[in-house]
Protein backbone atom coordinates (compact mmCIF):
# COMPACT_ATOMS: atom_id res chain seq x y z
CA UNK A 1 0.00 0.00 0.00
CA UNK A 2 1.52 3.47 -1.29
CA UNK A 3 2.38 5.59 2.09
CA UNK A 4 0.32 8.47 2.57
CA UNK A 5 2.32 11.64 2.59
CA UNK A 6 1.40 14.57 4.69
CA UNK A 7 0.76 16.94 1.85
CA UNK A 8 -1.95 14.30 1.08
CA UNK A 9 -3.33 14.68 4.18
CA UNK A 10 -3.44 18.32 4.15
CA UNK A 11 -5.15 18.28 0.66
CA UNK A 12 -7.81 16.47 1.40
CA UNK A 13 -8.65 17.57 4.47
CA UNK A 14 -8.96 21.40 2.56
CA UNK A 15 -10.70 19.42 -0.28
CA UNK A 16 -13.05 18.40 2.89
CA UNK A 17 -13.40 22.06 4.51
CA UNK A 18 -13.83 23.93 1.26
CA UNK A 19 -17.06 21.05 0.08
CA UNK A 20 -18.37 21.69 3.61
CA UNK A 21 -18.08 25.67 3.73
CA UNK A 22 -19.74 25.27 0.24
CA UNK A 23 -22.79 23.49 1.62
CA UNK A 24 -23.24 25.48 4.67
CA UNK A 25 -22.81 29.07 2.66
CA UNK A 26 -26.31 27.79 0.64
CA UNK A 27 -28.26 25.55 3.22
CA UNK A 28 -26.69 27.29 6.76
CA UNK A 29 -24.83 25.13 9.52
CA UNK A 30 -27.16 23.32 10.77
CA UNK A 31 -29.32 22.22 7.84
CA UNK A 32 -25.88 20.97 6.53
CA UNK A 33 -25.90 17.19 7.01
CA UNK A 34 -22.44 15.41 6.73
CA UNK A 35 -23.88 13.37 4.01
CA UNK A 36 -24.36 16.80 1.80
CA UNK A 37 -20.55 17.62 2.59
CA UNK A 38 -19.92 14.05 1.55
CA UNK A 39 -21.17 14.56 -1.80
CA UNK A 40 -19.98 17.67 -2.61
CA UNK A 41 -16.48 16.82 -1.69
CA UNK A 42 -17.22 13.63 -3.97
CA UNK A 43 -16.08 11.10 -1.38
CA UNK A 44 -17.27 8.19 0.46
CA UNK A 45 -18.79 8.80 3.57
CA UNK A 46 -15.73 6.62 4.85
CA UNK A 47 -13.27 8.98 3.43
CA UNK A 48 -14.92 12.10 4.89
CA UNK A 49 -14.84 10.27 8.36
CA UNK A 50 -11.09 9.56 8.27
CA UNK A 51 -10.56 13.03 8.24
CA UNK A 52 -13.37 14.98 10.52
CA UNK A 53 -16.02 12.88 12.75
CA UNK A 54 -18.95 15.42 12.29
CA UNK A 55 -19.15 19.15 11.76
CA UNK A 56 -18.41 20.87 14.61
CA UNK A 57 -13.92 19.17 13.88
CA UNK A 58 -14.56 21.09 10.19
CA UNK A 59 -14.93 24.46 11.43
CA UNK A 60 -12.39 23.23 14.28
CA UNK A 61 -9.93 22.63 11.73
CA UNK A 62 -11.00 25.81 9.70
CA UNK A 63 -10.27 28.17 12.76
CA UNK A 64 -6.87 26.55 13.01
CA UNK A 65 -5.97 26.84 9.59
CA UNK A 66 -6.91 30.68 9.02
CA UNK A 67 -4.18 31.07 11.96
CA UNK A 68 -1.67 28.66 10.20
CA UNK A 69 -1.41 30.14 7.19
CA UNK A 70 -0.39 33.13 8.07
CA UNK A 71 2.40 31.82 10.67
CA UNK A 72 4.92 32.36 7.77
CA UNK A 73 3.95 36.33 6.92
CA UNK A 74 3.78 36.52 10.65
CA UNK A 75 7.64 35.11 11.49
CA UNK A 76 8.25 37.58 8.65
CA UNK A 77 7.35 40.26 10.39
CA UNK A 78 8.74 40.09 13.26
CA UNK A 79 12.17 39.61 11.24
CA UNK A 80 11.33 42.89 9.28
CA UNK A 81 13.90 45.56 10.31
CA UNK A 82 11.32 48.18 9.12
CA UNK A 83 8.25 47.80 11.28
CA UNK A 84 6.04 50.14 9.41
CA UNK A 85 6.12 47.47 5.94
CA UNK A 86 5.65 44.36 8.68
CA UNK A 87 2.59 46.03 9.91
CA UNK A 88 1.35 46.54 6.80
CA UNK A 89 2.36 43.20 5.21
CA UNK A 90 0.06 41.63 8.36
CA UNK A 91 -2.41 43.92 7.14
CA UNK A 92 -2.61 42.99 4.03
CA UNK A 93 -2.45 39.23 5.28
CA UNK A 94 -6.22 39.85 6.92
CA UNK A 95 -7.46 41.40 4.10
CA UNK A 96 -6.49 39.16 1.31
CA UNK A 97 -7.95 36.63 3.01
CA UNK A 98 -11.02 38.09 3.52
CA UNK A 99 -11.23 38.40 -0.52
CA UNK A 100 -10.54 34.40 -0.66
CA UNK A 101 -13.14 33.76 2.25
CA UNK A 102 -15.64 35.90 0.35
CA UNK A 103 -15.40 34.03 -2.97
CA UNK A 104 -15.95 30.75 -1.45
CA UNK A 105 -18.35 32.27 0.85
CA UNK A 106 -16.97 31.43 3.70
CA UNK A 107 -17.31 34.73 5.69
CA UNK A 108 -20.98 34.01 6.14
CA UNK A 109 -19.48 30.85 7.44
CA UNK A 110 -17.42 31.77 9.74
CA UNK A 111 -19.80 34.55 10.96
CA UNK A 112 -21.84 31.15 12.05
CA UNK A 113 -19.33 29.48 13.63
CA UNK A 114 -18.71 32.59 15.60
CA UNK A 115 -22.10 31.95 17.09
CA UNK A 116 -21.85 28.50 17.48
CA UNK A 117 -18.24 29.34 19.45
CA UNK A 118 -20.32 31.01 21.70
CA UNK A 119 -22.03 27.79 23.17
CA UNK A 120 -19.25 25.26 22.32
CA UNK A 121 -15.69 25.82 24.39
CA UNK A 122 -14.19 23.56 21.53
CA UNK A 123 -14.86 26.00 19.15
CA UNK A 124 -14.33 29.24 21.30
CA UNK A 125 -10.71 27.93 21.99
CA UNK A 126 -8.95 28.12 18.51
CA UNK A 127 -10.91 31.05 17.86
CA UNK A 128 -10.06 32.72 21.04
CA UNK A 129 -6.52 32.16 20.70
CA UNK A 130 -6.50 33.64 17.34
CA UNK A 131 -7.91 36.15 18.37
CA UNK A 132 -5.66 36.82 21.42
CA UNK A 133 -2.43 35.92 18.79
CA UNK A 134 -3.36 38.77 16.38
CA UNK A 135 -3.53 41.55 18.24
CA UNK A 136 -0.41 40.75 20.68
CA UNK A 137 1.98 40.82 17.52
CA UNK A 138 0.74 43.57 16.12
CA UNK A 139 0.88 45.64 19.54
CA UNK A 140 4.57 44.00 19.39
CA UNK A 141 5.06 45.47 15.96
CA UNK A 142 3.78 48.88 17.02
CA UNK A 143 6.14 48.33 19.90
CA UNK A 144 9.32 48.08 17.75
CA UNK A 145 8.39 51.14 15.85
CA UNK A 146 7.73 53.27 18.73
CA UNK A 147 11.33 52.25 19.72
CA UNK A 148 12.91 52.66 16.71
CA UNK A 149 11.14 56.81 16.31
CA UNK A 150 9.13 55.77 13.62
CA UNK A 151 5.62 55.62 15.51
CA UNK A 152 4.38 57.74 17.63
CA UNK A 153 5.51 57.07 21.69
CA UNK A 154 2.47 58.02 23.16
CA UNK A 155 -0.25 55.59 21.94
CA UNK A 156 -1.08 52.62 23.57
CA UNK A 157 0.51 49.82 21.17
CA UNK A 158 -2.00 47.34 22.97
CA UNK A 159 -4.79 48.86 22.27
CA UNK A 160 -4.04 49.63 18.90
CA UNK A 161 -3.15 46.07 17.89
CA UNK A 162 -6.80 45.82 18.96
CA UNK A 163 -7.96 48.25 16.84
CA UNK A 164 -6.31 46.86 13.48
CA UNK A 165 -7.54 43.17 14.47
CA UNK A 166 -11.61 44.97 15.11
CA UNK A 167 -11.31 46.77 11.25
CA UNK A 168 -10.95 43.60 10.10
CA UNK A 169 -13.56 42.20 11.67
CA UNK A 170 -16.08 44.98 11.17
CA UNK A 171 -15.38 44.50 7.50
CA UNK A 172 -15.76 40.58 7.59
CA UNK A 173 -19.41 41.05 9.07
CA UNK A 174 -20.13 44.33 6.62
CA UNK A 175 -19.00 42.03 3.65
CA UNK A 176 -21.04 38.52 4.23
CA UNK A 177 -23.91 41.32 4.23
CA UNK A 178 -22.91 43.69 1.60
CA UNK A 179 -21.17 41.66 -1.29
CA UNK A 180 -20.68 44.62 -3.43
CA UNK A 181 -18.52 46.20 -0.56
CA UNK A 182 -14.60 46.33 -2.68
CA UNK A 183 -11.68 45.26 0.14
CA UNK A 184 -9.45 46.92 -1.73
CA UNK A 185 -10.80 50.18 -0.88
CA UNK A 186 -11.29 50.12 2.04
CA UNK A 187 -7.46 48.44 2.93
CA UNK A 188 -6.69 51.73 1.44
CA UNK A 189 -8.56 53.59 4.23
CA UNK A 190 -7.62 51.65 6.96
CA UNK A 191 -3.61 52.17 5.79
CA UNK A 192 -4.80 55.86 5.41
CA UNK A 193 -6.55 56.29 9.04
CA UNK A 194 -3.49 54.41 10.98
CA UNK A 195 -0.83 56.38 9.06
CA UNK A 196 -2.60 59.46 10.48
CA UNK A 197 -3.26 58.12 13.85
CA UNK A 198 -0.10 56.87 14.58
CA UNK A 199 3.06 57.01 12.14
CA UNK A 200 5.67 60.08 14.03
CA UNK A 201 5.47 63.02 12.30
CA UNK A 202 8.71 64.57 12.01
Amino acid sequence: MPKVTSEHVEDRRRQIIDAAYRCFAHKGFHQTTMRNICAEADLSAGAVYTYFKGKDEIIEASFAFDYERGLPVFEAAVNDPDPLAAIDRVIDLFYAGLEAAAALGADRVNIQGWGEAMVSPRLMTPLSETLVRFPKLLSKLIERGQAAGVIRPTINAEAIGQVIVSTYLGLYLQKALARELDVGTYRAAVGDLLRTAFVQQY
